[in-house]
């Protein structure tokens, strides 16, 4: 009678782990489906992104537009030097904080691309002279970049024989 007993219970315990073992493989096989669609999203996304066919075959006039400013703005930077990732202290800090930026060069031609290749040493001093000697407030006031440019420019045009730097730019500026 005990082993009657004991196997009504084993085999209630069976069939009501039965239908919670099909839920759990029902739940995992619908996780790994939506898993899979993500994944293959992402990367049809990313390889239409690349290839350029989303958001740029848009008919309405907006987008027309954006189409050609970005076409504008593309040929009026044929010839420019990127003076990447410097770090400076600024004045006043004692080694606390640091400034973080990229530069980029706006030159009148190719020619002076290659010149200031040649005497990046030379261009890197002359920034970071320059961004050093200012304090963190003047570095901080956006209103005071546009002195800072004119600064870097003028004093790069001085060292430059061929051509000009007609605009500097700030692509990266952290405070730090």
């Amino acid at each position: 009678m005990a082993e009657i007993v004991h196997q009504d219970v084993a085999g209630k315990a069976a069939q009501a782990a039965a239908p919670s073992a099909g839920k759990s493989k029902k739940a995992i096989v619908i996780v790994g489906v939506v898993i899979v669609q993500l994944v293959a999203a992402y990367f049809l996304m990313g390889f239409l992104l690349r290839r350029g066919d989303l958001g740029s075959k848009g008919s309405g006039p907006s987008t027309q537009g954006k189409t050609a400013v970005a076409t504008t703005a593309n040929q009026a930077f044929d010839h420019v030097f990127v003076v990447k990732d410097l770090i400076v202290n600024p004045a006043g800090t004692n080694g606390l904080r640091f400034l973080l930026t990229t530069i980029g060069l706006e030159v009148t031609s190719e020619q002076t691309v290659q010149e200031l290749s040649k005497r990046d040493v030379e261009i890197h001093d002359a920034i970071i002279g320059i961004l050093t000697s200012r304090t963190l407030p003047e570095l901080d006031d956006f209103d005071s970049r546009d002195s800072l440019k004119t600064d870097i420019k003028v004093a790069i045009n001085n060292d430059l024989i061929t051509g000009r730097v007609i605009n500097v730019y700030f692509s990266k500026f952290i405070i730090q």
